[in-house]
């Protein structure tokens, strides 16, 4: 076989591993860009609080990405990102008193009970991952004036892009996540 000849087989060769990582990402890829930290702890909480654990992670990876000292400039702290309100609401509903917004236990905790509340209120995960962001009374807004009618999220007419944004994150996320684990 002449030089050239293994050049260009060799440069073949190069493009097609490169084009099946390109269109199919290896699973260790994958599983780094979509971690399962904190896994007993979400797994816990998953089940007390019937909320999917991969919807968990998917919310951890958006507001967090696994850094558990994470703090926003509206003061939304820890893993999952909990609002003042929001905690000491969660710590009153389950009888504990906790400060500590970055124990990974209580800030999970606290942040999956809060997205069952919003799944049992709302009726759909989507609509339940907008008001995490949102806010319950921005939705329950949206819904009277009729922005968020039929199937598919998408089409909704969502007026807070941050919204839109964190929505298709996470769903995207979510689905990462079910295709991976």
């Amino acid at each position: 076989m002449s030089k050239s000849n293994k050049k260009i087989i060799i440069t073949l060769i190069f493009f097609a591993i490169v084009s099946l990582l390109y269109f199919k990402e290896p699973l260790f890829i994958a599983k780094l860009k979509y971690p399962i930290q904190y896994q007993s702890q979400v797994i816990k909480f998953s089940n007390d609080y019937n909320v999917d654990k991969n919807l968990v992670f998917s919310v951890i990876k958006a507001e967090s990405n696994f850094y558990p000292y994470a703090k926003s400039r509206k003061n939304a702290m820890g893993l999952m990102q909990i609002l003042d309100t929001t905690w000491n609401w969660g710590c009153s509903e389950l009888n504990t008193v906790s400060t500590d917004y970055y124990d990974i236990n209580q800030n999970i905790e606290i942040g999956t009970w809060y997205l069952n509340k919003l799944i049992n209120e709302f009726g759909r995960e989507e609509i339940a991952i907008m008001a995490y962001n949102a806010g319950s009374g921005n939705v329950k807004s949206w819904i009277d004036q009729g922005l968020l009618s039929g199937n598919d999220y998408k089409t909704w007419d969502i007026p807070f892009k941050e919204t839109r944004d964190y929505l298709d994150k996470v769903m995207t996320y979510k689905n990462k996540y079910n295709e991976i684990y």
